[in-house]
């Protein structure tokens, strides 16, 4: 597997009461896919009970794939996989998830790659629940060069700190292997 990495710097949009600075978006890449993830907010919430990650994913493969929950995992430092977090239990138990979407959408990933191709598709895991997108888009189809963009939690993985590496593993439907991405909060 041909494994990409690389460290793009992104000046995010200014948004009311959101700081505006350089985010550090990572990105993978092989002959089927391409995920990017933006650490900024996940470097911010590391010690909470759930750790937010704004991803995009890219199909590059010739066949569609299917995105779903079960299709995005975080590797831990210790090798363990985490599934993406159930909205429930995240609403429920966790209480910065507005202020979150507003830090993501002010420095998220670099969307516009697809969204002048009309090649963006729309998924909505963790929906706000006082706007107009509180429906839950979950599940995605990906057509060859499709992508989406989305901020997701996951439960804090143990062991996890600054400086420890760990992964963003996407296993989408339709992809002959699954594709990871290795991170690292600096």
């Amino acid at each position: 597997m041909r494994f990409v990495s690389a460290l793009l710097v992104v000046l995010a949009a200014a948004a009311p009461g959101v700081p505006q600075e350089s985010q550090l978006v990572n990105v993978g890449e092989n002959s089927f896919g391409a995920v990017w993830a933006n650490i900024h907010l996940t470097r911010m919430r590391v010690e909470e009970p759930y750790l937010p990650l704004v991803i995009g994913i890219q199909n590059l493969s010739s066949e569609s794939v299917r995105i779903d929950r079960d299709a995005i995992r975080l590797v831990g430092p210790d090798g363990r996989r985490y599934p993406v977090a159930g909205l429930k239990e995240v609403r429920k138990e966790y209480d910065k998830l507005n202020v979150d979407r507003r830090i993501a959408n002010a420095n998220g990933i670099p969307w516009e790659v697809w969204y002048w191709q009309r090649r963006l598709r729309e998924s909505n895991f963790f929906p706000g629940v006082m706007n107009r997108r509180g429906t839950v888009i979950d599940e995605v189809v990906l057509r060859r060069q499709d992508g989406m963009v989305d901020l997701v939690y996951f439960p804090t993985p143990r062991g996890l700190a600054l400086d420890t590496p760990f992964a963003l593993e996407i296993d989408a439907e339709g992809w002959e292997v699954p594709l990871q991405l290795r991170l690292r909060l600096e």
